[in-house]
């Protein structure tokens, strides 16, 4: 079973527009409304691959029974701390005659550390030994630096294997708690590394996997991905695609490296599994949607080179 834990989720409105003008009134030609955050989208990239997980949130206010409703409507179960603040609302605009998009987020919902507690109590009645664990996205306000570093502490010890994408100093704490995959893209990893960051990006990969995660899956946008761990390192190009919405490509890379990884494929497999579903997202719109032929499709064109 596959589970994800997403502290900070949101209700994402994609606004595109034919030529958007600033300091002028705007009409969209198309709104797409959608429940979001980080593991939300990793749930969804899943379901498109067959794959059904858990959702566990905290969410509250008016837009938080929005999403709870929406994920609901939609045959999810999520499982939610309801929280005393609003969750938030972000907003991603598409201008499609330039392509560029500009994403709007707000902080988010603070949460408390009995919320904290409670959300853990709720993960471990659920999550067994065997089972993954995505932890990703920012943290709310409220939540401890440390937060994800304590959770990967308590799922290890119940047997359950942590994937972690998150950031800043959540991102620091966490790696060094030896998630057993992490994922950062190329900004995030050189914050990571710090000062003395390679300028090689298979040296910072390599350079991440040592400060404590058993896994690193560092994803490049359009120039695909890498991966290292003890087994050697590999580096993927992103298929030809037609990008219409990179927004939640991440997520969707993340959800096919644990796929394959919970179905026990070699290293290199798991990294094509990430690039082919990242890029799968990309050539789709929102933040959740992708389709599985297309994610079929690119993982048979994908090309592969070991690096070490």
């Amino acid at each position: 079973m596959i589970h994800t834990v997403t502290l900070n989720p949101s209700l994402d409105r994609t606004l595109h527009y034919d030529r958007l003008q600033l300091g002028a009134v705007n009409r969209a030609s198309s709104v797409r409304v959608e429940p979001s955050g980080k593991g939300v989208n990793v749930a969804a990239a899943l379901r498109s691959l067959g794959q059904e997980a858990t959702i566990l949130l905290c969410a509250g206010g008016a837009t938080g029974r929005a999403l709870i409703d929406d994920l609901e409507a939609q045959g999810y179960k999520p499982i939610c701390v309801t929280v005393a603040e609003e969750t938030r609302s972000n907003v991603t605009v598409i201008d499609d005659a330039s392509g560029v998009i500009t994403k709007l987020n707000e902080a988010g919902a603070a949460v408390t550390i009995d919320d904290l507690a409670a959300l853990e109590r709720l993960l471990l009645e659920r999550a067994t030994a065997g089972d993954w664990c995505v932890l990703s996205g920012s943290l709310p306000p409220g939540a401890p630096s440390d937060t994800y570093a304590q959770l990967i502490a308590v799922l290890h010890a119940a047997g359950v294997w942590t994937a972690l994408d998150t950031s800043g100093e959540a991102l620091v704490l966490g790696a060094q708690a030896g998630p057993d995959l992490c994922k950062p893209n190329e900004q995030e990893a050189r914050e990571l590394a710090g000062p003395a960051a390679p300028s090689d990006v298979s040296a910072l990969a390599r350079a991440i996997q040592q400060m404590g995660p058993r896994r690193v899956l560092l994803t490049r946008g359009a120039l695909g991905g890498l991966w290292a761990d003890d087994e050697g390192l590999w580096q993927a190009e992103s298929p030809a695609i037609a990008a219409v919405n990179p927004v939640g490509a991440g997520d969707a890379a993340l959800a096919g490296a644990v796929y394959a990884l919970q179905a026990g494929q070699a290293p290199q497999e798991c990294l094509r599994w990430a690039v082919a579903v990242g890029s799968a997202k990309a050539a789709a719109d929102g933040s959740t949607y992708l389709r599985h032929a297309t994610a079929i499709d690119n993982l048979r064109s994908i090309a592969l080179r070991r690096l070490s």
